[in-house]
């Protein structure tokens, strides 16, 4: 069955959204554009697609059947809601919005359709992710017990720039880069249990440009995820510390992870001394050493990074033939997540989410 995609805003991420869509193995194609600013619209029309000033008329087009919202944060919502409530199927781009209010509202919207509503979240594609996640649970380090995810950019000055510095815009790094790191976690390992966050501006006015977030789940994994642009020195994309030894990604990109995990290791007893303040007495403890590790690379191999896999399951779901990769669930965990971030940075206190 033929799709064809209308774009709700024609800025930078759109012209990704336009080339990817095209591409021959996907075969979904741009037919109309709808954008507020007559620069955009003038870019949309002499790159040959059909262009609206106004959502009604854009949404009347016929020629599309999938919706993309390309716009600035705040308004992801109202303009997925209208996408729905006019019959077509929409995927925005991330971050899906500004609240898990709005989050629920367009669930809903989607619910009552009986259209699609995903969110455009590529990066679970990302190659240094997936090869991360595939040695993990390759079972090399034993059960995880801690993960730290990071982006740190060397070159950045930190500072965010036009709409993304408006904090009425949902502006700032946890909205931008944070969700991307925080929806891989919650792909890989599910929905946390408790939530602690610093989330500051270092360089920038009235938004975030630098966020630590710490994750616990109830089978005792823990998880950091940390994100800036203004780091002149960069700590590893990814580690992972297992029961059996960790593993470390250097960079985004990396095209191969380090191990080293335990070779040999021992356990046996003892009696310890332990002290009251008038006398004594030994205690029984186990011990456990290690006496030695292996450490070795493993190369990415085989592993499948095409952001366009995103499309192709949107047109495969159409179609009937999957499900959507990104699912509601998951999508409100994130929002969920990012506002106990926010409310926990501002109290200083873990939030539990429910």
């Amino acid at each position: 069955m033929e799709h064809h995609v209308g774009l709700i805003g024609y800025g930078y991420m759109a012209g990704r959204h336009v080339k990817t869509a095209a591409r021959e193995d996907i075969n979904m194609p741009v037919t109309a554009v709808f954008d507020v600013r007559e620069a955009r619209r003038e870019a949309a029309d002499a790159d040959g697609f059909r262009v609206y000033d106004n959502l009604e008329d854009f949404l009347a087009d016929g020629s599309f059947d999938l919706v993309l919202v390309a716009t600035p944060n705040h308004l992801h919502c109202h303009f997925v809601c209208a996408a729905l409530e006019a019959g077509y199927h929409v995927m925005t781009e991330k971050p899906v919005a500004m609240s898990s209010e709005e989050v629920k509202k367009m669930i809903a919207a989607s619910e009552a359709s009986g259209r699609i509503f995903t969110v455009h979240q590529n990066r679970r594609f990302d190659g240094d992710y997936l090869l991360f996640t595939r040695t993990v649970d390759s079972g090399l380090i034993g059960r995880p017990l801690v993960i730290e995810s990071r982006i740190h950019s060397t070159d950045g000055s930190g500072a965010m720039f036009n709409w993304r510095a408006m904090a009425d815009h949902g502006g700032g790094m946890l909205l931008d880069w944070g969700v991307h790191m925080l929806d891989q976690i919650v792909y890989y390992a599910g929905r946390p249990e408790t939530v602690f966050a610093v989330v500051r501006p270092m360089q920038s006015e009235e938004v975030d440009d630098y966020s630590k977030i710490i994750l616990t789940y109830g089978d005792g994994l823990t998880v950091q995820v940390e994100v800036t642009t203004y780091s002149p020195i960069a700590l590893p994309r990814w580690y992972a510390i297992g029961e059996r030894g960790a593993v470390r990604v250097d960079s985004i990109g990396s095209d191969s992870i380090h191990v080293r995990r335990i070779r040999e290791d021992r356990k046996g007893e003892k009696d310890a001394p332990a002290y009251r303040k008038t006398d004594w007495e030994y205690r029984h403890q186990g011990t456990y050493a290690i006496d030695s590790f292996e450490e070795f690379d493993l190369e990415r191999g085989d592993i499948d990074d095409d952001w366009g896999n995103i499309y192709k399951n949107i047109r495969d779901a159409m179609d009937g033939q999957a499900e959507p990769l990104v699912k509601h669930d998951e999508i409100l965990t994130v929002m969920e997540i990012i506002e106990a971030a926010f409310e926990s940075s501002k109290r200083g206190e873990t939030v539990h989410l429910a």
